[in-house]
């Protein structure tokens, strides 16, 4: 039986990753399938630069959320928590990433991260915010300063206390998944030709 709610939990949470911001708000925003414009991609920052600030807002909003429930109630039905809300936050992941129910076509998984952790590990997550934001306000690149942030996330949490060993594994799976998912921003910030986030470039203006 606990074999059987194992499968279930996991399961469940990758369901609830393939539940995407971006297409299921689509409609209300008069936006259509998110990844025929921009960059392709079904996350917040496409939304926010396709649709507004509204739409990348309410996309944003989704996709943490979704991250934060997998992570929080999903593992209550194993009635023993363990690794297992580690083990669903990598699941709703690689849900968001990979969709089964839009042609596992998704996003880049940050935001949904972002929910996992801020229910897992919010301190390690204090410090890959902070690394985020110092990247975005210096560069303008957002993929840059999620990969960073991610990294940060990732040595913030051999240092606060209290994380578990399945929570360090975590961290490091996410981090290779989010470095994987923004490959192509990296390829086009060697080429020269990655996209700024202008209005978050203060650090240039002043």
């Amino acid at each position: 039986m606990h074999l059987i709610l194992i499968i279930v939990a996991v399961i469940a949470a990758y369901v609830i990753g393939s539940l995407s911001g971006s297409l299921l708000l689509g409609p209300l925003f008069d936006q259509a399938d998110l990844r025929s414009s921009g960059s392709g991609n079904a996350g917040a920052t496409n939304a926010l630069r396709a649709g507004g600030r509204g739409y990348g807002l309410a996309v944003l909003a989704f996709d943490i959320v979704k991250g934060a429930v997998a992570a929080r109630f999903v593992p209550i039905l194993l009635h023993t928590l363990g690794p297992w809300p580690f083990v669903c936050g990598i699941m709703v992941i690689l849900g968001h990433v990979y969709p089964v129910f839009y042609g596992f076509r998704g996003g880049k998984g940050a935001a949904t991260c972002i929910g996992v952790l801020a229910v897992l590990l919010p301190g390690s997550l204090v410090l890959g915010a902070a690394v985020w934001v110092a990247v975005l306000v210096a560069s303008g690149f957002v993929g840059l300063a999620t990969i960073l942030g991610m990294l940060g996330v990732a040595l913030a949490s051999f240092f606060v206390p209290g994380v578990p060993p399945a929570g360090h594994v975590f961290v490091i799976a996410a981090s290779l998944i989010i470095l994987y998912t923004h490959r192509s921003n990296i390829e086009r910030m060697r080429a020269g030709n990655e996209n700024r986030f202008e209005r978050a470039r203060i650090w240039r203006r002043r």
